[in-house]
């Protein structure tokens, strides 16, 4: 489901538990007001609470660019990032940009390299950094033409 149409959902569901909660409350008020229209009003009270703070989550994290995405959405934002990163990342810079826990980026990054997408290479310091080597600079800079090389 996208962030927008959820967010819509979430927004709709919201209004219409806040109207059945008040609808709740004057039906207890106007009749009887017995214990059961009150845990009734406040059961749909406790929907509009939680239908709104859902509201508000998924909101905040549409405008961040932070929605929790499918595993192909997922590979897709992490190789816009390896992009912006010149084509070297980390788990750590995984994690952090995408706000998802080392683990999960960790996951995330060797599934790309088990597509082939990436490789791993250690640094001097010994931290694995995933190379995408088709956002490398100077991969496309020495780039040569495959038919140039068997000769004229």
């Amino acid at each position: 489901m996208s962030p927008g149409l959820r967010t819509l959902l979430a927004m709709m569901s919201t209004g219409l538990f806040a109207i059945m909660t008040l609808a709740m409350l004057v039906v207890g008020l106007v009749t009887d007001y017995t214990i059961g229209s009150v845990i009734l009003a406040l059961f749909f009270g406790a929907i509009a609470v939680f239908s709104a703070y859902h509201t508000f989550l998924s909101f905040r994290a549409s405008r961040q660019g932070d929605v929790p995405l499918g595993h192909g959405q997922d590979h897709a934002r992490l190789l816009k990032l390896a992009a912006r990163q010149s084509g070297r990342l980390t788990a750590e810079e995984a994690a952090i940009e995408c706000r998802i826990s080392r683990s999960q980026a960790e996951q995330l990054l060797d599934d790309l390299v088990n597509q082939g997408s990436a490789d791993t290479w250690v640094s001097d310091s010994g931290a694995i950094v995933y190379v995408f080597r088709g956002l490398l600079e100077d991969e496309k800079e020495s780039a040569e033409d495959p038919l140039k090389m068997l000769g004229p």
